[in-house]
């Protein structure tokens, strides 16, 4: 695959440039003009500069793939501020076009279209703030309307607001503050509550730096999704930081297994790990 145009970690603190995925095309947003993107189709296996969003957010915003078509929302502009603009994307016209916005701006938040909803959840509402809210907003795209969830995580997740992903069409959040062990929760639409599901592996937690939390399917044609998490973790005595990857099947008492370990010059732990995808 052709490298990425630019860095997706730009300079000044700012956060990471999203990379969306529909069908067989990767979006991005560009760095100039500022309502274009950058295109990876893999028909052609070629990057393309074309037409973005009319308040396209430069980073940090929320997205997610409902069939054909993305739904994007918030994010910051290169000025930093936060942004309450929303968008979609019809990857058969190619173009995106205006929804109304959210209720509130916000940035470096997490988007989920579950139950024929698109949640946007958590991120701060400023790039100034230093804690991150509570809220979520939803979008029905039926009525085309925004409500309001006050208190959607509690305040130790609105903490790990990132940490949200979507596996078989259900909203899971990973939180490794939780006393010694880390904890994923599952989100029910039906009760507004979110259900325990079980902790993170042992064995990797007290070393562990980082971690990052998504779907996996380990063969292609299998009906249903995995968990999949990363936990970065440092070995002093090799001053060498390693990547453990684990995964689960979306059960409660979620019962990990390890899938590989190894350095963080991984090789082609890419190439292997080729079933992971964001959503």
């Amino acid at each position: 695959m052709p490298e990425l145009p630019y860095l997706l970690r730009p300079p000044g603190g700012l956060p990471a440039r999203e990379i969306m995925c529909v069908g067989s095309e990767l979006l991005t947003c560009a760095e100039s003009p500022v309502d274009t993107m950058h295109k990876f189709q893999a028909l052609t296996g070629k990057w393309s500069l074309v037409a973005g969003m009319t308040t396209q957010p430069a980073y940090g915003h929320a997205w997610a793939v409902h069939e054909d078509k993305i739904f994007a929302a918030g994010g910051c502009d290169a000025d930093k501020k936060s942004l309450p603009s929303a968008h979609v994307y019809d990857s058969e016209t190619g173009l995106w076009n205006p929804i109304p916005p959210m209720t509130h701006a916000r940035m470096c938040c997490k988007g989920a279209f579950i139950d024929g909803k698109f949640y946007v959840v958590g991120g701060k509402l400023s790039y100034y703030d230093e804690l991150q809210t509570p809220i979520a907003e939803v979008y029905d795209p039926i009525s085309k309307t925004w409500s309001m969830i006050q208190d959607f995580l509690t305040e130790e997740m609105a903490t790990n607001s990132y940490a949200i992903t979507v596996v078989n069409k259900e909203m899971y959040h990973a939180n490794p503050s939780s006393g010694e062990f880390g904890i994923v929760h599952k989100y029910s639409p039906r009760s507004g509550e979110w259900l325990f599901m079980g902790c993170f592996p042992w064995e990797s937690l007290p070393k562990s730096q980082a971690y990052h939390m998504a779907a996996y399917r380990p063969v292609r044609d299998q009906p249903f999704e995995h968990l999949v998490l990363m936990l970065w973790r440092l070995e002093k005595s090799e001053l060498k930081m390693y990547v453990d990857v684990y995964a689960s099947a979306p059960e409660p008492m979620l019962n990990w297994k390890l899938l590989t370990s190894e350095s963080r010059d991984f090789g082609r732990f890419s190439q292997r790990l080729a079933g992971v995808i964001g959503y």
